[in-house]
């Protein structure tokens, strides 16, 4: 059995719903102590619950303003284990005492909590007095955010007249969470996938703004910065186009006759981690380690061992490739990849192509082709599997 290391280089390129979880790093990306259309008094709750039977989470939680954040406000708390702690409009009397501000939450603990929140209208009148009507936020990690290269979904938003004078309005909510600026568009379709037009905001459009360093922005009635304003089962692209950040995306739907809000998780998240893989073999199974960043693969950690079961006239070749792609090979839009590594002079390569989805699974195919070994020439084909890591 005769082993190669081969050095890497760059032949070719290539032209979900989220549950709460717990973290030691998470964003609520729309909450607020401020008035809204129709009266609307728009508030917030906050539950953090700390799941260890043993150890107290020291928590801090950050106020980010509809406005860069490089040092919000912030208050620590202690949650004693197995405790949940309930902040009634967080952003006022509950811990920030703020008497009109909207924006987002950072929450960072030394241990993993589950948090959630609601933002509500404390002012919905009904037949048995005045209420509220409002939509629960999820605690979202921050290694779900989006970064350069990737994209996400807020899909079902409607606006069927201007602000809220008809029966829906929509609203798009962005939260930055690396602390860096970040480039994105918006790109709206129709429900049968018409392109109906792109917003820019990457600093070649006066009228959005990158977004900055740990930013909360809202698109308050989103659909009608494109044309046409109107439109039902809409759905909004969000692409990271720039800079060195990050962003979680959520929408809001809501009922203009009764005032409530119905939270759009955005679809899935970033592409970016490490991909453990394999390559389905019917004698056993060979690893395959793919790193993304980016928007593209960028590294390679594979072992093969080409044998006569592959191709006939081969007695056995361990085939190790590891390193840093020469040229990142980015993925498209949709996830899609191809590209080859070898080594001309063993006259050895290894072609994968690969689709890699936001919620973190990776599908598609490897093919090892061997021309300059003695006695093992040809090629075969695998289908190629795999998730992200933790």
């Amino acid at each position: 059995m005769k082993t190669f290391a081969l050095a890497l280089c760059a032949l070719m390129t290539a032209a979900t719903g989220m549950a709460v979880m717990p973290g030691t790093d998470l964003y609520v990306p729309a909450v607020a102590h401020s008035d809204g259309f129709g009266g609307a008094k728009w508030r917030a709750d906050l539950w953090i619950y700390n799941p260890s039977a043993t150890q107290a989470a020291n928590v801090t939680v950050f106020l980010l303003l509809r406005q860069a954040n490089p040092n919000p406000a912030s208050q620590p708390v202690t949650v004693q284990p197995g405790d949940t702690l309930y902040f009634k409009d967080v952003i006022g009397a509950g811990l920030f005492n703020q008497s009109s501000a909207a924006g987002g939450l950072h929450i960072l603990s030394d241990i993993p909590v589950l948090v959630t929140a609601e933002s509500y209208d404390a002012n919905v009148t009904t037949s048995k007095g005045t209420g509220t009507s409002g939509g629960f936020f999820g605690g979202i990690p921050a290694s779900f955010g989006v970064g350069p290269g990737d994209s996400t979904d807020i899909i079902g938003l409607d606006q069927d007249a201007s602000a809220d004078t008809g029966n829906w309005r929509s609203n798009l909510a962005l939260v930055e969470t690396t602390g860096n600026p970040v480039n994105f568009a918006l790109d709206r379709y129709d429900s049968d996938g018409t392109f109906l037009g792109s917003w820019a905001c990457d600093g070649t459009n006066a009228n959005c703004a990158p977004l900055g360093p740990r930013e909360v922005r809202q698109f308050d009635l989103v659909l009608q910065n494109f044309s046409p304003p109107f439109g039902g089962n809409q759905r909004i692209h969000v692409r990271v186009t720039g800079g060195g950040g990050a962003l979680i995306a959520a929408g809001s739907r809501i009922d203009n006759i009764t005032g409530d809000p119905s939270t759009i998780d955005m679809s899935g998240s970033g592409r970016a981690g490490t991909y453990l893989c394999k390559l389905e073999r019917t004698d056993y199974e060979s690893p395959l380690t793919l790193t993304v960043d980016q928007g593209a693969v960028t590294a390679l950690d594979a072992t093969i061992l080409f044998t006569n079961v592959d191709v006939l006239s081969c007695g056995g070749q361990v085939l190790r490739l590891n390193g840093p792609l020469t040229t990142p090979m980015p993925y498209d839009d949709d996830g899609n990849f191809s590209f080859v590594v070898g080594d001309s002079g063993l006259g050895v390569s290894l072609q994968v192509n690969g689709t890699i989805t936001v919620t973190g699974a990776i599908s598609g195919n490897a093919t090892v082709t061997l021309t300059g070994v003695p006695g093992c020439s040809g090629s075969k084909s695998w289908p190629l599997v795999g998730a992200r890591l933790p």
